[in-house]
């Protein structure tokens, strides 16, 4: 899984540190400095992969000392005089191990050169291939460089501005390799408070040795524990996520349920049908179809047409009259 480190500092001569060494410790070399007579042999650091030095482009080209790491670091040694002098910055960077090498010397080449050399930086980085802990050493020069050597300190570099952006072009461009070598995961430069997650920030495990096997293991279960939080954060977070829709689904079913006891509005009156034509909804009217009741229907006179229900309706027409239903005496 791609994790995010990203830690700067500066190698300082008043932490005891030479510039020399530390180029041939992250370098897996053997080098020498030239101001105190002291050899540096790292060459048993058998896990460094590549080792690269990168400059800017000069309008005469870059002197060939600055490619020569020890040229290089000795130059640096010669011209800090002070006792507390800060000599180099280094930062070192956690590789993803979902990319394979050659992507991560690609990635790396490019975020070096858009982000130190750009700025006027010399950096001599170099890959320690552990397994399962991929990552970087970059070395960066404090001065501007020029055909004739080094100028003057760069006090700019040391804004920690700087190194909050450093770490935000990290992830970017982290993340954008690892989309084109299409891996869904992805590194967050945030904290843990700025990604609302309540959880300490895991320490550097190192090297596990001898000497700090306690101090070790005890790193080691801090991580645990710190890794067990986030994921128990990251399950209550679902959890809530689906309570909330457990909660919206009751909302609307309960709504259903009220619409649906909610009593019916009344039905438009239906207009009222006359008595002498009869609906499957109205009584059947009482007529007498005796032949008295034909003879006295006789006597009152032919019945008048009602007029329509609606103008479409046409009028009613009489066909026969009531002499014709008889003949004689008897109905027809």
């Amino acid at each position: 899984m791609a994790i995010f480190h990203f830690s700067a500092q500066v190698i300082s001569r008043s932490d005891g540190c030479n510039a020399v060494d530390a180029a041939a410790y992250r370098a897996g070399l053997r080098m020498a400095c030239e101001r105190t007579g002291q050899v540096f042999n790292h060459t048993y650091k058998k896990e460094v992969a590549y080792r690269a030095l990168v400059g800017p482009s000069l309008p005469g080209g870059l002197p060939p000392w600055v490619l020569d790491r020890a040229q290089l670091w000795n130059r640096v040694e010669a011209i800090e005089k002070r006792c507390n002098s800060q000599l180099a910055r280094e930062v070192e960077i956690s590789l993803p191990i979902e990319l394979t090498q050659e992507q991560h010397i690609a990635l790396v080449h490019r975020f070096v050169q858009e982000q130190f050399v750009s700025l006027g930086m010399l950096a001599d980085f170099a890959l320690h291939a552990k397994p399962g802990n991929p990552h970087v050493h970059i070395l960066l020069t404090l001065r501007d460089v020029g055909p004739e050597g080094f100028g003057g300190k760069r006090r700019d570099w040391n804004n920690p501005a700087l190194v909050q952006q450093w770490r935000e072009a990290w992830a970017d461009t982290c993340n954008a390799a690892l989309a084109e070598a299409g891996h869904a995961e992805r590194i967050d430069h945030r904290s843990n408070e700025a990604r609302g997650i309540d959880a300490a920030p895991t320490v550097h495990l190192g090297r596990r040795t001898a000497f700090n096997s306690e101090a070790w293991d005890a790193r080691a279960d801090f991580n645990a524990w710190v890794q067990t939080s986030v994921a128990l954060a990251k399950v209550r977070a679902q959890v809530q996520r689906v309570q909330s829709q457990i909660i919206d689904l009751t909302t609307t079913l309960a709504q259903a349920l009220a619409d649906r006891e909610r009593p019916a509005s009344k039905a438009a009156p239906v207009p009222s049908t006359p008595s002498r034509i009869w609906t499957p909804g109205s009584a059947m009217p009482a007529r007498d179809f005796s032949v008295a009741g034909l003879l006295a229907r006789r006597a009152a006179g032919p019945v008048a047409p009602s007029s329509p229900l609606h103008r479409s309706t046409p009028s009613s027409q009489v066909l026969h009259s009531l002499d014709e239903l008889f003949q004689g005496e008897k109905p027809c």
